[in-house]
Formats: C-alpha cells, structure tokens, sequence
C-alpha cells in the first residue's frame, strides 16, 4: 500500500535560515507527519540559504529526521525567457506549480506568506491539474498584516497591491484554510478577505527538548524575546524602560536587560541605534546585551539558563507566536501583550497587560515588587498533536472531488464556444489563426469572423477565400463598414450562438488545447471570464516556429492594481455570454487602445468574476506597430481610469489620478540601462537573426502555411 505523500512549502524553515515563526511551525509539522502520522514527507524551501548550502540541508534533513529537502532554486522555469507580469513572487509560484504538476502528493501544505500556493491553487481551480491533491494554506502573518503591525504604508508600488490580492486568494481557494489562532479568522474577515468555506484552527505544534523549569523572578534581569522590530513591540518596550529608569533610579536599583531575537526594522534605524538612543540617560540603571546571533535552540536554551529573569513578549500584533508558547510549555516568568491570539494562549490574564509603554512599565514594577501568579494556560502541545492528528485522519478520508475546486466530473458538458475574430488588412495573418482552431481538441465551437472594411486587396481576396475554404464548417463570415475594433468585435459577438465567447485577434494563433482548457476551466471554477497566459512571438516569424521574444502572465481580478497595470489578461479570454452582454460588449471609442484592459476592469467592478488560467493557451504576434504601441499611452491609460472614475466625484478622480502617476511614474536610469542591454543583447543573436531571416523568406516563397508541423 502507497504511504501517504505531504509536501509543505514555505519561504521559511529551520537551519537553512535565521527562521521565524513559520519556519518553526513547518519544521514541527515535517516531523510530526514522519514520526507521529507515517507520511512520506518533503519540503520545499523557497526562502534564502544563508547557512551552508543546498547539499548540506538534503543530507541533514534526510538523514536525521528521514525528511525530503528541495530548494526551490531546483524546480524548473515555467518560461526560460522574460516573463512580462511575472513579479518575483508570482514568479516564485508559476516555479513551484511547474514541478508540483508532475507530482503525485496527496496534500500540500502552503503558507499564506508569499503567496507560493498562488498558482498551484488557481490551476486546481480552473481545473488544469493537481485533480487528487489536496491544498492547505495557513495564515500566519500575511504581508498586509505585517504592514499593520510595523505601522508602515505600502512602498513597493504594485507589489504589496498584487502580494496581497495572492495571500488573499490563497486562503479564498485553498481547499482548507487554517490558521493557529481564531484571531487571525477574524482579523481577514475585518479587512475583507473571503476564506474558504472549509476552515480550521488548529495551533502551532511545539516539541520541547527541556523540561519545564521551577524558578521565580529575582526582580533582577529582564528579557525582551523576540524579531527586535517595531511589530514586535521593540520600541514600546523601550519607552517603557524609560518610564521605569526614574523609580529605579530613586531606589537605586539595577537591572539586567536582554535583547534576545533577530534584527528586524524600527523606527529609530537599526535595533542597536534605537537602544543606544532610548536608554543613553539610563546608563546608571540598565545594563543590557543584544542576542541577536543565536540559533532557535540557543534561544531556548539561554531562557532555560536565566529561568529566574522576567521575559517580556510586547507585541503591538500577532498571531499565536512561538515565543509565548515556548516559554508556557517551559513554565517560565514570562508576561506578554494582551494582543492577537496572545489571550488564547493563557487560561487568565494575570500575564497579560496592553500594549502601551505606561501599562508595560506599570507590569514590570509590579513584577518586581509582587513576583508573578502561577501560570495558567489553554495551550497544550499534547492537545495540539491530538488536534492535527485528527485533521490528518480527516483528510486521508476525503474525497476530494467533493471539495475540491477542479471537479470536473461534470466534463459531459459540452457548450456551443463562439470564436469572435475582428479582421483588418490581416490576410498574411488569418490563415495561421484558422489553421490553429482547426486543430483544437474541443469540437463544439463556431469561428465568427468580421472583416472591418479591409483595405487592401490581398486581405480582401484572402478573406474571400477563408470563406469559401472552410464553408463546410458552417463558420460564418461576415464583412462590414469599418468601425473599429470594438465596435467589430461586438458585432462577431451579436452574430454568435454561443454559450460562451472567445476573442481572438486575426494575427494570434490558438494553441491545439486552448478552447479545451478554456471550457473546462469556466466549468470548474464557475467564473464569469477567464484569461491565460500567452506566448509572443516576432511579427514576422510563424506562430508554429516555437521561437518566443517574451511571455505574459495575468494575475487576475484584482481591482486596485489593475487600476495601475493591466494585470486583468488579454482580450483573449473566455466569457459567459450573459455577462458580456449585460456589461454592454467592449466601448467602441476609434482614436485610443487598451479596450480589453477597460473591458476587464469594468467587468470585476461589476462584481463580476474573473480569474486567470496558469497556461499558456495562445500566442500572441508582437508587432511594433501594433495599434496599442502607435497611440497615446496617456490617453490609453485615461480610457481605463474611466471604468474607475466615470461615477466618482472628482476629487476621487484627482486622487487616483495622482496616485497612477505616483505609482507608474517615469523610469529609473538604472532600469532603462537594464531595458536597453536586454535589446541589444536580443538584437546581436545570431539565431535570433537567422530564424527571422528564414521565416521571412518561407513565407514570401508562401510554403509556411503548408510545410509546418502544428504540436
């Protein structure tokens, strides 16, 4: 019988890096399903390797806990090429989802932190792979959360837009959500996060190699045990120190402070200014170091050293963290901020105090003067393995099609697609196009072809003879006025009988299972419209060479980046036809472009479904005088904010506005620096040069067409 598989993927675990939380959590949770449930288990590292290298931690893993350790520099490219669209983390995802697809584990573990489940999940959504594997995504500390909690504004213009749409929809689509605390629940649904219907709590696993201890505080030597950083309550716990030093002071009384935890970020600048700053005047009363080097075990060991110092956890936020857990589990002197899942924690609040520099000072003093009441605690690492143990039975029993996103049991469904191709002076185009829909795996599907006035004689004996050659086919073909590409499109639309619609430009070319793909991910997913990714290819080299100048990879339907960016997709989607119709087709405006980045905006504005395809099912020809790159991007851009501001008042309007220019603003010497060697770096290829030079010439010789092979 085949041992149950788990994977858990993490930006974070112990050894190969200074870990925090999450890693902690992953490394207990590697060895439970080894020791405490028989699973064969691997994880995947996607964080940096800042201690020994990737070698080391395959053997260790492997050797001392029987754990599979991959990194995820490993795992192969989606797209060995430029990857427009694709920040890092998305990046990071489309890797992990590469390799993922041609596993067979039964359950992978992600976290919320990073989004690196993003696109796993939405493959298993729109029904593309991952069929019997069952997602989870935990919540931790997502990066909005974290902004929060550190007091800081978003500064990496659209990367904490889009980061947070990905942890967002990670926990929305994963096949179960949990998280540690109830609080973490409650915080998303606060900010308006969705999560999936099926969630769990169950807390952080804990394996402690000390036994508990049974010291008093001596009022002697207190320890700040944490990340030493603004969220973590550094700063509070600092000016609490100042408030305390005058009482001290007067009583001539001293005392020891440690600074246990790893540098993070302050106010002040870096932890070590900030106490020289805080604490200069209070030399006479405080006599502190700062642990900042000191592995997860050396921490722990040192507070079972100094059992009878008083350890102070101040967080401003947090989830259920390590630092309070450990020191329950070990029965130390701790006190901590009533913040969080913090009060889950304990069985009362006698340990507890807000997060304020005077409640802090207040705490510390009565600390010294009364000593502490016996701790009391809800948290029990016994009852949290009996917790995950069930889980772990309870998803061994599954069955997953019942709750799984990608069931496609459904597949007997076979709805009438309707292509809607708009056509203008593309005749050395349409006959690549139409070859590649001939070869599509899915059947049921019409071509609706519009030629919009073409004006050259070749595009018009061409278009003729498309007709005439595919006739049999019952697609239809129908020439009008020209009126542009909207107003074209909506007419292919008008005179379709589909289900569903697909737009398709005439100089593009499908990929054999793009309708297939596109059916069965509506299906699954239930969304109104999908889009995909795309391969680009140069205007004046086939589609079938299998030569790609870069690549597009949409994210999806969040709003508020894709009022900066189109991260929506191509016009190139799939959509009900009920709600294309009810948005009113694409605006058919003459003198700018951008009309399907406008369309999709105004459709996830309207509450409307959109949801992205992780395949590239179509290539798309770059031309430089492609009408989007010969018109006005300012009045392009214009056109979408439209979508956004049309019903606004117009100081709303001024504001985003503004905000678009602060966020797209112009480009950095270093980034045009970096732009003009990749064009000179493609420019000087010989192969580049040469497969160009070919095709060109095949298709003069007009043999393009009828001696390439179409995988």
């Amino acid at each position: 019988m085949r041992r149950y598989k788990a994977c858990i993927i993490t930006p974070d675990i112990v050894g190969p890096v200074k870990n925090g939380g999450i890693g902690t959590h992953c490394f207990y949770l590697a060895r439970f399903l080894v020791e405490q449930m028989g699973q064969d288990v691997t994880v995947v590292h996607t964080g940096s390797i800042e201690v020994e290298n990737i070698r080391f931690w395959r053997q260790h893993y492997k050797s001392k806990f029987n754990i599979q350790f991959i990194h995820e520099s490993e795992l192969p490219l989606m797209f060995n090429g430029e990857m427009r669209g694709g920040r890092w983390f998305l990046l990071r995802s489309q890797r992990i989802y590469n390799w993922l697809k041609g596993q067979d584990f039964d359950i992978c573990y992600f976290q919320d932190w990073h989004a690196n489940g993003f696109v796993s999940i939405q493959a298993k959504r729109t029904g593309q792979a991952l069929h019997n594997t069952i997602i989870t995504c935990m919540t931790h500390s997502s990066t909005e959360w974290i902004r929060e909690g550190m007091q800081l504004f978003p500064c990496y213009r659209l990367d904490d837009l889009t980061l947070d749409y990905m942890e967002r929809y990670c926990m929305q689509y994963a096949d179960y959500a949990i998280s540690p605390s109830e609080y973490m629940f409650k915080w998303a649904e606060a900010h308006g996060w969705t999560l999936s219907n099926n969630r769990v709590v169950l807390p952080y696993l804990f394996e402690s190699t000390q036994n508990p201890v049974k010291t008093s505080f001596t009022g002697e030597h207190i320890i700040f045990f944490g990340r030493l950083e603004t969220r973590k309550g550094f700063e509070l716990f600092l000016h609490s120190l100042q408030l305390l030093a005058p009482q001290l002071q007067e009583s001539k009384k001293t005392l020891k402070v440690s600074f246990l935890g790893k540098n993070g970020l302050t106010s002040y600048g870096s932890p070590e200014q900030a106490i020289k700053k805080c604490l200069k005047k209070y030399s006479d009363v405080y006599e502190y170091s700062i642990l900042n080097e000191m592995s997860h075990s050396q921490a722990l060991d040192f507070l079972v050293k100094n059992s009878s110092a008083l350890v102070v956890i101040p967080s401003l936020v947090d989830n259920l963290p390590y630092t309070v857990l450990e020191c329950v589990e070990l029965n130390l002197n701790v006190i901590a901020a009533k913040t969080g899942g913090i009060p889950e924690i304990f069985g009362d609040e006698s340990r507890l105090f807000t997060p304020t520099p005077k409640n802090l000072a207040s705490k510390i003093e009565e600390c010294i003067t009364h000593g502490l009441n016996p701790i009391t605690s809800k948290y029990s690492s016994e009852n949290s393995k009996f917790l995950w143990k069930e889980f772990c039975k309870t998803v061994a029993c599954t069955d997953v099609s019942k709750i799984s996103w990608a069931n496609f049991s459904s597949s007997n469904q076979q709805p009438l697609v309707s292509v809607c191709i708009p056509y203008y002076n593309y005749g050395e185009y349409l006959p690549d196009l139409l070859k590649s829909l001939e070869k599509q795996t899915y059947k049921n599907f019409e071509a609706v072809v519009v030629n919009d006035g073409s004006t050259d004689d070749f595009s018009r004996r061409v278009f003729a003879e498309m007709k005439e050659k595919y006739q049999h086919k019952n697609w239809l073909f129908v020439e009008k006025e020209n009126g542009g590409i909207g107003n074209t499109r909506n007419l292919a639309a008008s005179k379709s009988s589909g289900d569903y619609l697909v737009f398709m430009d005439a100089d593009n070319a499908a990929e054999p299972q793009m309708l297939e793909k596109m059916v069965k991910g509506i299906l699954s997913s239930q969304s109104d419209c999908l889009t995909c990714y795309f391969r680009a290819f140069d205007s004046e080299i086939s589609p079938f060479a299998k030569v790609y100048a870069y690549s597009y990879a949409p994210l999806g339907g969040c709003i508020e980046a894709g009022a900066y960016e189109n991260i929506f997709g191509d016009a190139n989607f799939i959509i009900k036809r009920e709600a294309f119709f009810n948005l009113g087709g694409f605006k058919e405006d003459r003198d700018t472009s951008y009309e399907d980045w406008e369309f999709l905006a105004r459709l996830t504005i309207s509450g409307y479904t959109l949801d992205v395809i992780p395949d590239f099912l179509f290539l798309y020809r770059h031309t430089e005088a492609g009408f989007s790159r010969s018109t006005s991007t300012y009045k392009n851009h214009n056109r979408v904010l439209r979508a956004y501001i049309e019903n606004a008042p117009f100081w709303t309007r001024r504001l985003l506005v503004n905000s678009v220019g602060c966020t797209t603003g112009p480009f950095s010497q270093a980034e045009l620096e970096r732009y003009k060697q990749r064009v000179e770096a493609m420019e000087t290829s010989k192969f580049w040069k040469m497969r160009k030079a070919w095709f060109k010439v095949k298709r003069a010789m007009r043999l393009t067409d009828e001696s390439e092979t179409w995988n």
